[in-house]
């Protein structure tokens, strides 16, 4: 028994030694979030982002196409409102995050949280509404908002390409009625936890067997002895002689 215990101790400790505590990785990228709400709430009803790598740095975001109601382009450097017929415009979110937005909420830290992580702020460009084509260096945005349907809600369709047209991601939300959209673009962090690491198996022993009890057999009783033929002519005699001894006494009591 005692074995078997320090044999557990020790595999627990095996156990415990290999596990390795989780570490973040830090990968410098840029952050698309689109988000929607309802008018008057800064809570988005609908929300989605993707992130991409920049190993060579943010590069500029041409809205190459817009298509629905006019939208208004936000850094720090300034603002301007643009519909489809004045695209391409050019925004440097680089050293800052930018957005664009149509009725926009009165608080945005819930619709731009990936571009406001570690107290980011707007991009120090303004954006450039007299742009005659995206710059060729440029990632290429397009938005595209449909017709309302019967309740009033629009789809807002994004997507965001590299300067040679690939992919790099995009997204769909529903607008309410009246409701408002926001698209965030900036360079941030993207934090990848490490996997943790599969714990080692503790083997389990296997069961030990009862053994299934044997009944002891109960002692039998010991042969019954027989008298042999001269030890019971003895007592025959012997019991004559007692009793003539007694018939004598009795007659010379007479």
């Amino acid at each position: 028994m005692r074995r078997a215990t320090a044999w557990f101790v020790v595999v627990g400790v095996v156990v415990l030694g290999s596990a390795t505590p989780t570490r973040a990785a830090e990968a410098d990228g840029f952050w698309v979030s689109v988000a929607s709400g309802v008018a008057g709430s800064s809570d988005p009803s609908s929300y989605q982002e993707w992130w991409f790598e920049t190993p060579h740095g943010p590069p500029p975001v041409s809205v190459a196409r817009l298509s629905g109601p006019a939208a208004e382009a936000t850094t720090a450097g300034g603002s301007t409102f643009f519909s489809g017929p004045a695209v391409p415009v050019n925004l440097h979110a680089n050293d800052g995050y930018a957005y664009l937005a149509s009725n926009k909420p009165g608080d945005l830290s819930a619709a731009l949280r990936r571009q406001m992580a570690g107290g980011k702020g707007l991009a120090t460009v303004a954006p450039d509404p007299f742009a005659v084509a995206p710059l060729a260096n440029a990632n290429q945005l397009t938005i595209d908002q449909s017709d309302p349907d019967p309740t009033g809600a629009r789809k807002l369709d994004v997507s965001l390409t590299d300067p040679a047209l690939n992919p790099l991601g995009g997204a769909s939300v529903v607008v309410p009625e009246n409701g408002w959209w926001v698209i965030g673009l900036g360079p941030n962090t993207n934090i990848v936890p490490d996997p943790e690491p599969e714990p080692e198996p503790i083997p389990v022993p296997l069961p030990v067997p009862t053994p299934t009890p044997v009944p002891v057999p109960s002692p039998s009783p010991g042969p019954v002895a027989t008298p042999e033929p001269a030890t019971a002519l003895l007592a025959g005699i012997g019991g004559l002689g007692m009793f003539g001894l007694r018939l004598v006494k009795r007659r010379r009591g007479k």
